[in-house]
């Protein structure tokens, strides 16, 4: 039997306007964060599902007019899902209408009904779409207004959360033989040796002693100015506090994308640059013209960001992680590919990292040079024990152990890398030495009746080689640990800042 010729509507084509404008309308909500590369590889997506679609409606339906109809229907569901979603949860909270118990079965029997019924009608209905083109030109020929509009306004500029308000000025520095080499060391999440005795009962006091013995200052009751990472170190290399609003407020990916933006484009390093400085990237965020030699910590979120919305995306998202760590028929826990290959990465990173750190302190080099050395301990995922051996895989996925208890293993095995690092730091040298080495922030998974407080408490030392600690004070937070070390080394005369910390809501699913 003859198969029924499929024809071919130019109708179609139209359906290519909606990843136009869902691409579009991505680009301007988030304006100057997501770039070129992985725009391509977005756009290169969507069309390749779009194309699916329609190659898939046209072979069940045998006719272009219809399957432009189904297509149309499926592919607004796939764009538009998460901004749908979105508008139910802030519309009707909790409401079992949001959930996706009522939600996947709701799309899968309209999806059906709707399908069949193209399938048996015999009027195409491709007038009744003319109005759904329409639509659709309408909102790209906006978006793409909106673009423009985006560009010559410069909106860019209001992704550098420092706000316009914020600008220093830079003196030409001294004029030296040699200046002095700046080592900045995060260990992420480390608290204070306070915090650990109230909160964890655990004596940090030989990291403490160490530190004294080897000619360290240490602000025992120091406190970061943000409980989240991006934000503390936008805050530390621009010598300032952020945009004032951020308090209290949920910080979305966008949030932390602009945060990232803000510390992209830093200050200190422009600063350093000019007077010399070569740099090295040891760290877990990208700096313009300075790279990670890793992969960024936060690698792929700009792509999320945009992503995310899609009807696939926010299913795995927000649900599909039930399905690659746990068997569906027997409950059991299991250890997916992806989570592996990705501890395999984190333990990669920490010890590249924390190598290159050390031959640094161990190289001499003809030019000035700052060092930025990040090593993602103690804070979470808690792969590692109190010695640096692997805990248990399924443990960490079904999270069968409490945090603490993981946080206070991974601050143990910390304390020995830095019983490593420490004699590196302090070694004599010709060349003067500025260190410091700083918790962005401390722990933050205490319960409601432990105060906001506590995860601002965070190890905070510095290492001078001439041994003049005349500028630093019990209390010091970072937003004034450069401003001290550019007013005595590079004839900056920065006044000092008040030490505060504000509160970020951390959006667990965004960050």
């Amino acid at each position: 039997m003859e198969m029924k010729k499929i024809d071919f509507d130019k109708k179609l084509l139209y359906v290519l306007l909606l990843p136009l404008f869902f691409l579009l309308h991505g680009i301007n909500e988030n304006y100057g964060l997501i770039p070129g590369k992985t725009l391509l590889k977005l756009s290169l997506l969507y069309i390749g599902v779009t194309v699916f679609v329609v190659v898939i409606s046209l072979l069940l339906l045998r006719k272009s007019s219809k399957a432009v109809v189904f297509s149309f229907y499926f592919l607004s569901v796939f764009f538009l899902f998460g901004a749908f979603h979105d508008f139910l949860k802030s519309s009707l909270h909790n409401s079992f209408f949001v959930s996706y118990s009522f939600l996947i079965p709701l799309i899968a029997i309209t999806t059906g009904v709707l399908f069949i019924s193209i399938r048996k009608r015999k009027n195409n209905g491709s007038s009744s779409m003319r109005y759904f083109y329409y639509l659709v030109i309408t909102f790209v020929v906006l978006e793409l207004a909106t673009l423009i509009y985006n560009g010559v306004t410069n909106k860019a500029l209001d992704n550098n959360i420092l706000g316009s308000d914020i600008n220093l000025r830079f003196k030409d520095g001294v004029t030296k033989t040699r200046k002095p080499d700046i080592y900045f060391i995060v260990f992420d999440g480390y608290t204070s040796s306070q915090c650990l005795k109230e909160e964890f009962n655990y004596d940090n006091s030989e990291i403490d002693s160490m530190l004294i013995a080897h000619n360290f200052f240490l602000s025992r009751s120091s406190k970061s100015n943000y409980n989240l990472t991006a934000f503390s170190l936008s805050s530390t290399w621009n010598l300032n506090y952020l945009r004032s609003g951020l308090e209290q407020k949920i910080v979305t990916s966008k949030g932390l994308l602009q945060a990232i933006n803000t510390f992209k484009k830093n200050q200190l390093v422009k600063f350093l640059n000019r007077e010399g400085y070569a740099f090295k990237n040891y760290g877990c965020l990208d700096i313009e013209n300075f790279p990670t030699m890793t992969t960024s910590y936060f690698d792929g979120l700009e792509y999320r960001q945009i992503d995310n919305q899609t009807f696939s995306s926010r299913i795995w998202k927000d649900i599909g992680w039930n399905f690659t760590t746990r068997n569906i028929l027997t409950g059991k826990f299991r250890v997916p590919k992806s989570y592996t290959k990705s501890k395999y990465y984190h333990l990669y990173r920490n010890t590249f990292n924390l190598d290159g750190l050390i031959n640094e302190l161990n190289t001499r080099s003809d030019t000035p040079k700052f060092i930025y050395a990040h090593i993602m301990l103690p804070h979470e995922p808690f792969y590692l024990d109190s010695a640096g051996n692997m805990t248990s895989d399924t443990a960490i996925i079904s999270q069968k152990f409490s945090f603490k208890e993981g946080y206070l293993a991974q601050l143990k095995y910390s304390n020995t890398l830095l019983k490593k690092i420490i004699p590196f730091i302090s070694k004599k040298s010709n060349t003067e030495k500025v260190v410091i080495i700083q918790g962005d922030h401390g722990y933050r998974d205490y319960d409601e009746s432990v105060s906001k407080e506590k995860q601002f408490m965070n190890l905070n030392t510095y290492y001078f080689s001439d041994g003049d600690y005349n500028n630093l004070y019990e209390g010091i937070s970072p937003v004034n640990s450069f401003r001290v070390i550019l007013n005595k080394y590079f004839s900056q005369s920065f006044p000092l800042l008040k030490d505060s910390s504000i509160f970020l809501v951390n959006q667990k699913n965004a960050l």
